[in-house]
């Protein structure tokens, strides 16, 4: 909602205090009229609910996705289960063998088999050479991170020649897990299991036990295999150490739209495991320093099966108002409500690489204030200042790291319908039927151990017109720095970013305390040609600029970024923003 508030700005620059209510009437009128077309431009209106992270885009892709760091290092593998060295074969009698039958194996196909057995066949052999093949078989499976499995030359009477060696695949007879107190075991249990096939392999084992120490639910995790009740199974156990459920975060910044206070204030607290499920209540809260903007957002997320497919039911509720004191007295104020359920599921999931779909539907509801009341500015809102959007987001996302770097890919489909007293109009005026598409490219690249690379790239397409909620924002310290929150934006748009953090000083355990950030960012927004509302003259933006990343001590974050702005907005205002000046403070509980 405070992204329309930023169009504001660039009025409130052009303009005197009026010095009566004579003066104030006419102007008043002048405002509806000729700024109408301003207010529904390029910048969502006052009935948008903002991300309060400081970027409007992000905010619409149905679940977060965090940045995509590095492929972390390895833990060291589980060791196989002792298996009681065999005597050598002492028994000296030469055995025909005219082929050998290899029993219990599902992984290999007969041909990799016939490549071992085959050097014995149609041959008189002894009983320490049979072993031996047997031996080659085990081999195999231990080549491909079979550990439990073996392969063993059976008590048996030979006939015609023909010699059995029975594979026995390992497995998993029992999972135990040690060390929970909240959380149900069968949380870290169902995860583990999802590697735990027959035969046993411990790369896929390993696999989950990595998962569930990046879990945030979990400190420590520790596995060990030890033998079963009967020869090839294992049992796992597994100790884990939970991790404080409880998070939180004060903050300071200034990436808030100068019309309603660019300072303001955050708190933010997330309470996991509410239930012993691994779900996750979170709330925030954000105010401007001048009390010209209040966001409240409130999440809640709960995993519902081994693979973290995850149901999330959010609301934000915005508030703001204009405070500027040369039209404070016009009352100028909006609200807004988003109310939204999702479902993320992960198809492919591994520490290497991710890949999820996710559905969700968006009500939200905006209006719009002056002191006469109800208002609507620009096209599209209905005459009481409403504009309503309800959205079905079909979402897809996919990560890929690698020990120097990770990429990060996300897109978005969102299908504006009519339903439920959606903001209806004739064509071309904007309305909430529509269609979209948002898409996200992001390289994390670790240059060397002090200069990390960071790339993104940003992009919305659209056929149609649309509210300004929907419409694709550029502008602010967490969007393209040089430029004021939320300056432009437009139906269709693009944005790139690129940073190059450089460690200049490190804590004792190696992690960065000191790092400058060079950028350089640029967008550019469109409007379709049939949108009635029309779009400042300059919408390319540039900046260049250093960032300034400092940990005095642990949990406390700053920084500071400045942007020179590569273009010369018209209407370029006097705020710290518009000076390229970005500040953030951090501290978590």
């Amino acid at each position: 909602m405070t992204e329309q508030f930023s169009k504001l700005d660039c009025l409130l620059k052009n303009h005197h205090r009026p010095q009566g209510v004579n003066q104030i009437l006419p102007l008043f009128t002048y405002l509806l009229i000729s700024t109408s077309c301003l207010f529904a431009v390029a910048l969502p209106t006052l009935a948008q609910a903002p991300n309060p992270q400081g970027d409007s885009n992000q905010n619409r892709f149905p679940q977060p996705v965090f940045i995509p760091a590095p492929l972390a290092p390895e833990q060291p593998p589980l060791q196989p289960t002792p298996t009681p060295e065999r005597p050598p074969a002492n028994d000296s009698r030469i055995i025909q063998v005219e082929k050998i039958q290899v029993t219990g194996s599902t992984f290999f196909k007969s041909e990799a088999l016939n490549a071992i057995t085959k050097t014995v066949e149609g041959r008189s052999v002894t009983l320490d050479e049979l072993t031996k093949v047997a031996d080659a078989i085990t081999q195999l499976y231990l080549d491909r991170g079979f550990i439990t499995s073996r392969a063993v030359l059976v008590d048996q009477t030979i006939t015609n020649g023909i010699v059995k060696i029975q594979v026995i695949e390992g497995s998993l007879e029992k999972i135990e897990i040690e060390g929970t107190r909240r959380l149900n075991p069968n949380y870290v249990r169902s995860r583990i299991a999802l590697g735990a096939g027959k035969p046993l392999a411990t790369g896929k084992l390993e696999d989950q036990l990595r998962l569930l120490r990046a879990d945030p639910l979990l400190s420590n995790v520790e596995a060990s295999l030890r033998p079963g009740s009967s020869f090839g199974q294992s049992i796992l156990v597994v100790r884990v150490v939970e991790a404080n459920p409880f998070s939180g975060t004060l903050s300071i910044d200034n990436y808030s739209p100068p019309s309603v206070g660019s300072e303001r204030l955050g708190v933010s607290a997330a309470q996991r495991n509410l239930t012993g499920l691994g779900d996750e209540l979170a709330i925030s809260y954000y105010r401007t320093t001048q009390g010209g903007s209040s966001i409240y957002d409130f999440s809640y997320r709960v995993p519902l099966n081994a693979m973290n497919g995850t149901l999330q039911l959010r609301t934000s509720i915005n508030n703001n108002e204009v405070i500027d004191p040369a039209f404070k007295q016009f009352g100028i104020s909006g609200e807004s409500q988003l109310y939204e359920v999702s479902y993320r599921q992960p198809l492919m999931r591994s520490p290497r690489e991710e890949f999820s779909l996710s559905l969700g539907f968006a009500v939200q509801n905006g209006q719009t204030f002056t002191f006469a009341g109800p208002t609507p500015f620009g096209f599209g809102p209905d005459a009481e200042g409403n504009s309503r959007t309800r959205v079905i987001k079909f979402g897809q996302d996919y990560v890929r790291r690698d020990a120097n770097g990770a990429w990060g890919l996300r897109s978005l489909f969102s299908l504006g319908t009519g339903v439920f007293d959606a903001t209806i109009n004739s064509n071309p005026v904007p309305d909430g039927r529509f269609f979209s598409w948002l898409a996200q490219v992001q390289r994390v690249q670790r240059l060397n151990k002090d200069h990390l690379l960071i790339a993104q790239a940003d992009i919305q397409l659209t056929p149609n017109a649309l509210l300004p909620s929907q419409q694709f924002v550029l502008g602010g310290g967490q969007s393209l720095r040089g430029f004021r929150q939320n300056v432009r934006a437009g139906d269709n748009g693009f944005k790139f970013s690129l940073e190059d953090r450089m460690t200049l000083q490190r804590d004792a355990s190696g992690n960065p305390v000191l790092q400058i950030a060079p950028f350089f960012d640029m967008g550019y927004i469109w409007n379709q040609s049939d949108n009635p509302n029309s779009l400042q003259r300059q919408k390319f933006l540039a900046g260049l600029g250093m960032g300034l990343l400092y940990q005095p001590i642990p949990k406390l974050n700053l920084r500071l970024d400045y942007g020179l702005p590569l273009v010369d907005l018209d209407d370029r205002g006097t705020n710290a923003q518009d000076d390229g000046f970005y500040f953030s403070a951090n501290y978590s509980l």
